[in-house]
């Protein structure tokens, strides 16, 4: 027997040694447990992090994609519109080039005649404005 605390005294038989070796080993096991659970953290951590990162890419690009989506759209409208007024414009030229159309717009516009023609006036129908050409 070994003596402890004053008149306490500590039995040296096959129990206690047994308790003894049991209780160093659920020591040792909690210490280890202990590291394990540490460990198992840091890395569940690393693959948050990372798995965030990651998570934050996605979310950037498909942003990115939506971004780009859109100005495609945009500019598919524009080219549309471009498209348009310039086969209006192409229809202006061609009809500029007929020599007829020229003639009716000079003399609707700028009250030109033949020779020995007379132009009558009528009051409910006002003259138009060489500004306001109009093409149909």
């Amino acid at each position: 027997m070994q003596q402890q605390n004053g008149k306490v005294k500590k039995l040296d038989n096959d129990f206690t040694r047994r308790r003894e070796i049991e209780l160093n080993n659920s020591k040792v096991t909690a210490v280890l447990s202990n590291r394990r659970k540490k460990r198992a953290l840091i890395i569940i951590a690393i693959f948050v992090f990372f798995a965030s990162i990651f998570l934050v890419q996605i979310v950037r690009a498909k942003v990115n994609y939506a971004d780009v989506h859109v100005q495609i759209a945009r500019e598919q409208k524009n080219l549309a519109n471009q498209k348009a007024n310039n086969k209006k414009l192409k229809s202006q030229v061609s009809q500029l080039n007929d020599k007829s159309y020229v003639e009716q717009i000079i003399r609707d516009r700028y009250y030109y005649t033949k020779p020995g023609e007379t132009v009558y006036s009528f009051p409910n129908k006002a003259p138009k404005d060489v500004n306001d050409y109009d093409v149909k």
